[in-house]
């Protein structure tokens, strides 16, 4: 059976071998000389130093990025409803109640099933409206509705949060009416 040996330190195991290795005389002088000259990692040695200046550095960086990201901008409105019909008849209705508004021709995008609108401007607000249709089932198309509102500052537009619930519901109403509408003169 193997006899348990006392244990030794890694460091000297590791000086040891090297010792050998360059020819060094062997003994406790010899052990003695290199750890004279070895600098601690930790105790006000080099690691120190080292691990301070990438802090601060870290800490800089950090502190210089946060100060440049403007405010949050608030998320744009949306809302959704589910309608019976056909995403033709609902984007033909929706143009119809867009134009009813005041919004002038809006670009529909038939392969995306995608309506969006250029900017009204009055006085110091303009308004845009993006709708997207989405096929949920063969009957039932899911309409989401997107009205941008922003008000003009000293130097750009800023996004402003005007629409609620109420006045979604109000719009889908009139698109809800305008889709029976166009569904009666397609008969």
């Amino acid at each position: 059976m193997r006899q348990p040996q006392e244990p030794t330190c890694l460091w000297q195991l590791l000086r040891q071998n090297r010792e050998k290795e360059l020819g060094l005389p062997e003994g406790e002088e010899a052990t003695a000389q290199p750890a004279a000259h070895f600098r601690p990692l930790i105790d006000g040695g080099r690691l120190k130093g080292w691990v301070i200046s990438i802090a601060t550095f870290f800490f800089l960086i950090i502190a210089a990025a946060c100060g440049h990201f403007p405010d949050a901008l608030p998320e744009t409105d949306r809302a959704s409803q589910i309608f019976d019909a056909d995403e033709k008849v609902i984007l033909k209705a929706i143009t119809r109640v867009l134009k009813d508004r005041g919004f002038v021709d809006p670009r529909v995008e038939a392969d995306k099933n995608r309506l969006e609108t250029d900017y009204v401007v009055e006085g110091n607000w303009r308004t845009k409206v993006v709708a997207t249709v989405e096929k949920i089932s063969p009957k039932k198309r899911e309409v989401t509705l997107s009205v941008v509102t922003e008000k003009r500052s000293s130097s750009q537009w800023q996004p402003k949060k005007i629409m609620g619930k109420e006045q979604y519901d109000k719009l889908f109403g009139e698109i809800e009416m305008q889709i029976y509408r166009e569904l009666y003169e397609r008969e």
